[in-house]
C-alpha cells in the first residue's frame, strides 16, 4: 500500500495497514500490549457486571490510559522519524478514524434505547448526556452534575462510561503542541531529552493534584483530565524512553513485567468503593501498567508477554475498545428495565455476551473499514471532516430526540426539588424510605410556592377573564405546549418549563385560580358574588382560555386541576367526567395532543403548619392516598381515556403503600393543603 514516508513503510505500518504503536526501534507490534488491553477491559467489564473479588475492577480504565499514550506517542515519533515533522491534520485525522465512528453508533443507539426501556424522562437524560459524550466533555458534565462513578446512589447514566474517552481525547487536544513547542524550544537538547523533561513535568504536577483535589473534591478529581494527565504522559514517557530501555538485561525486564501485571490485578480486588480515588493510589495500578509495557521492551522470553501474546488476550485485546463502550449501556438499560440497582451476575454474564457480540460486529464492520479507508488514509482533510460530519450527526440525531419526544407523555417530573429529574422508579423508592422519617430534617427546604401572587399576570384572580401573553419555555422554539386549568397549573409550572425549554418548545400558560378546566356551572367561589350564585367569570374565562387555544395552535395541551365541588350540578363524578369530555371536544386543534395532570392527594393537616407543631414526628401530618378527590380522580381518568388523551397518576410520587408524607427526603412536600411546594415563583412577563 501507499502511504506517506514510503521510504520506510515497513517501519511505520503493520502488514494489516495499521500504523505500528510503538517507537522507533521497539517492536512494530507489541503483543503484550495488546494483551494488556484485554486485561483492562476484563476489570472493567467484570467489575461492573458485580463479579465477586473485583470491586477495584474500575482501574482497568487506568490500565487504557497509560496504553493510549504509549501507543500515540509510538505513532507520533515513528511519524517524526520519517518525515522529520508532526503533522497535527494528520493526527486528529488518525483520532477522528479511530474513535469517532464508534463513539457514534454507540451513543445513538444508547439514547434510541433508552427512551424505548426509560421512557421519556430517562431518554431525555441520556439524550442530554449523549449531547457531551459527543463532543468529548463527558467527564465535565458528569463532574458538573455531582456524578460519583463508584458509589452513586441515583443510577448512573448508560453513557456515563464516556468519561474515560473525553479524558484521553482532551488530552490529546493539547499533546501533539507539546511536540512541536519542545522542536521549537532554543535548547542544545535532543529532541527526546527535551520531551522527557516536558512529560516529567506534566507527570508531576498532575499527580500532585491528582492526590490534594481527591481529599478537596473526589468527584471532580476522579473526572478531571489534569488529574488524569500524569498516567497519559506516563505512558508517553515510556515511548520516548524506548532507546535506553532497550538496555535491560532480560532476566531484569521480566521480573519486571510480572510485578507490574501482579500490581494491576492487586489493585482490582483490594481497591473498592471505598478507596479515595484516584488519589496517590492510583500510582499502583498505574506504574503497574508502566512496568508491563517497559519490562516487554526486551521481550524478555519468561516476561508476562507469554500470557498475554496467546490468542484469547489478543483477539479480547483487539476487541476491547468497541467492547468498553457498548458494556455498559446494555448492563444498565438491562438493569433499569427490569427496576434492580444491579442484575444478578448471571444475568449480568448473559448481557456481557451480548456486548461481546456488539463489539465483534462493530469491529468487523466499522471500525476496521474506516480506519482502512483509502481514500481518507491518502486525503487527511477527509478524516477530519468524517469525524466533524459524524458529530454532528449525533447531535442531530439527539436534538431531534428530545424534540419529538417533548411533552409526549408526561412521566413521573417530580413535584419537589429533590427529585425533579429522577425516574419513576427512582421517586417510588425515595418516598417509600421517606415513611420512615421521624424526626423534621434540620436542613428541610422551605416552602416556597411555585404559582405566581395574583395580579402577577399569569395566575388570574377571581375577577379576571382574560390573561396577558405568558410564553415561557423557549421563546424561538417551533413546537408549542399549553398547560391550562387553575392554581395547579401554576403550580405545576416549574416543572413543566423545565422540560418545555430543554426541548426547545414554547409554554403558554392558561390558569385561573379556583376555577377548574371543566365546561360546567360552578358555585361561586366564597367570599365572591352571592352564595351558590354561577361563578360567571369561571364560564366566561373557559370560552376565552379554549378561543385561544385554538387560534395558538398548540401541538400538545396539559390540563390540571383541583377538583373545586360546588352546589350548582357539579357534585357527581359523571358531571366531572363530562364537563372534561366537553373541554376535549371544543378544542379543534388539528392532531393536538392531550395530556391530563392529575390531582395530588390533600395534606389533611395543612402540611407546614402541621410539620411545625410536630417536628419531632412528622409522620403525624402524612396524609393517604385514597381521600375525597378518588372518584373525580377516577373520572378524568375516563374523560381521558375516551379522547385518546394520556392521564398521568401523580400518586406515585407522593404516597407509598397508602401513606402520603409530608417531608420526602429533606423536602417539605406542601405549601398547603391543596398545592405542592415547588421552587421558584414566576413573574408574568
Amino acid at each position: 500500500m501507499t502511504q506517506p514516508g514510503a521510504s520506510v513503510v515497513d517501519e511505520r505500518f503493520l502488514v494489516s495497514g495499521d500504523e505500528a504503536g510503538t517507537a522507533p526501534g521497539d517492536r512494530r507490534f507489541r503483543p503484550d500490549v495488546e494483551g494488556l488491553r484485554a486485561v483492562a477491559v476484563l476489570l472493567v467489564v467484570l467489575f461492573h457486571a458485580g463479579v465477586p473479588g473485583l470491586n477495584g475492577g474500575f482501574v482497568g480504565v487506568d490500565v487504557f490510559f497509560v496504553i493510549s499514550g504509549f501507543v500515540i506517542t509510538g505513532v507520533l515519533l515513528r511519524e517524526r522519524a520519517s518525515d522529520h515533522r508532526t503533522s497535527i491534520l494528520g493526527f486528529y485525522g488518525r483520532r477522528c478514524r479511530r474513535i469517532i465512528p464508534a463513539a457514534t453508533l454507540v451513543i445513538v443507539v444508547t439514547v434510541l434505547a433508552s427512551y424505548a426501556v426509560l421512557g421519556v424522562v430517562g431518554g431525555d437524560r441520556t439524550a442530554v448526556d449523549g449531547r457531551w459524550a459527543a463532543v468529548f466533555l463527558a467527564n465535565f458534565h458528569f463532574a458538573s452534575i455531582g456524578t460519583n462513578y463508584l458509589t452513586a446512589t441515583q443510577p448512573p447514566s448508560p453513557l456515563q462510561n464516556f468519561w474515560s474517552l473525553a479524558v484521553e481525547e482532551q488530552f490529546y487536544l493539547v499533546y501533539p503542541t507539546l511536540f512541536l513547542l519542545v522542536a521549537w524550544v532554543p535548547l542544545r537538547l535532543a529532541f527526546r531529552t527535551r520531551l522527557v523533561i516536558g512529560l516529567t513535568v506534566v507527570i508531576g504536577v498532575s499527580f500532585t493534584l491528582s492526590v490534594i483535589q481527591t481529599s478537596t473534591d473526589s468527584t471532580m478529581a476522579y473526572f478531571s483530565p489534569f488529574t488524569r494527565a500524569w498516567e497519559l504522559a506516563l505512558g508517553a514517557l515510556i515511548a520516548v524512553a524506548t532507546p535506553r530501555l532497550l538496555r535491560m538485561s532480560h532476566r531484569f525486564a521480566a521480573s519486571m513485567t510480572w510485578i507490574g501485571l501482579s500490581a494491576v490485578l492487586v489493585a482490582a480486588v483490594t481497591f473498592n468503593a471505598a478507596t479515595a480515588y484516584p488519589g496517590w493510589q492510583v500510582a499502583i495500578p498505574v506504574v503497574g501498567t508502566a512496568l508491563v509495557i517497559t519490562g516487554g521492551t526486551v521481550a524478555p522470553i519468561w516476561g508476562a508477554e507469554t500470557l498475554l501474546r496467546t490468542a484469547p488476550f489478543r483477539h479480547l485485546g483487539r476487541l476491547s475498545y468497541s467492547l468498553y463502550l457498548w458494556h455498559w449501556p446494555i448492563l444498565i438499560l438491562a438493569a433499569e428495565s427490569a427496576g434492580a440497582s444491579k442484575l444478578p451476575l448471571a444475568q449480568s454474564m448473559g448481557w456481557l455476551v451480548l456486548s461481546l457480540l456488539a463489539a465483534m460486529a462493530t469491529y468487523r464492520f466499522i471500525e476496521n473499514p474506516i480506519r482502512h479507508f483509502q481514500f481518507a488514509l491518502r486525503h487527511r482533510w477527509a478524516s477530519v471532516g468524517l469525524g466533524i460530519v459524524l458529530i454532528g450527526v449525533t447531535l442531530s440525531i439527539v436534538t431531534e430526540q428530545l424534540q419529538v419526544h417533548a411533552g409526549s407523555n408526561l412521566v413521573a417530573s417530580a413535584p419537589v426539588g429533590a427529585i425533579a429529574n429522577a425516574s419513576s422508579s427512582q421517586v417510588e423508592q425515595l418516598v417509600a424510605s421517606s415513611l420512615r422519617i421521624q424526626t423534621m430534617p434540620s436542613n428541610l427546604t422551605p416552602p416556597t410556592w411555585g404559582g405566581p401572587p395574583p395580579g402577577a399576570g399569569c395566575l388570574l384572580d377571581v375577577g379576571q377573564t382574560s390573561a396577558s401573553n405568558c410564553v415561557f419555555g423557549d421563546p424561538h422554539g417551533s413546537h408549542l405546549m399549553v398547560i391550562y386549568g387553575d392554581s395547579h397549573a401554576a403550580m405545576w409550572f416549574q416543572a413543566l418549563n423545565n422540560i418545555a425549554t430543554k426541548a426547545h418548545w414554547r409554554l403558554l400558560i392558561l390558569a385561573k385560580g379556583t376555577c377548574p378546566v371543566e365546561m360546567i356551572p360552578l358555585a361561586n367561589p366564597q367570599g365572591s358574588g352571592s352564595p351558590g350564585g354561577e361563578f360567571q367569570a369561571c364560564s366566561e374565562w373557559h370560552h376565552y382560555a379554549i378561543d385561544r387555544i385554538n387560534k395558538v395552535d398548540p401541538n400538545l395541551v396539559i390540563v390540571t386541576q383541583e377538583a373545586i365541588l360546588g352546589p350548582r350540578h357539579a357534585d357527581t363524578r359523571t358531571q366531572w367526567q363530562g364537563g372534561l369530555d366537553a373541554v376535549f371536544s371544543a378544542i379543534k386543534v388539528p392532531h393536538v395532543r392531550f395530556a391530563v395532570l392529575g390531582n395530588i392527594p390533600l395534606s389533611p393537616k395543612d402540611g407546614p403548619n402541621c410539620l411545625a407543631q410536630h417536628e419531632r414526628n412528622v409522620q403525624v401530618c402524612a396524609g393517604q392516598s385514597i381521600d375525597f378527590y378518588s372518584p373525580w380522580r377516577r373520572a378524568e381518568k375516563a374523560a381521558a381515556a375516551a379522547s385518546s388523551a394520556t392521564y398521568v397518576n401523580t400518586l406515585p410520587w407522593f404516597c407509598s403503600d397508602g401513606i402520603c408524607p409530608a417531608v420526602i427526603g429533606r423536602y417539605d412536600v406542601y405549601f398547603d393543603q391543596y398545592h405542592v411546594a415547588a421552587p421558584v415563583t414566576i413573574q408574568g412577563p
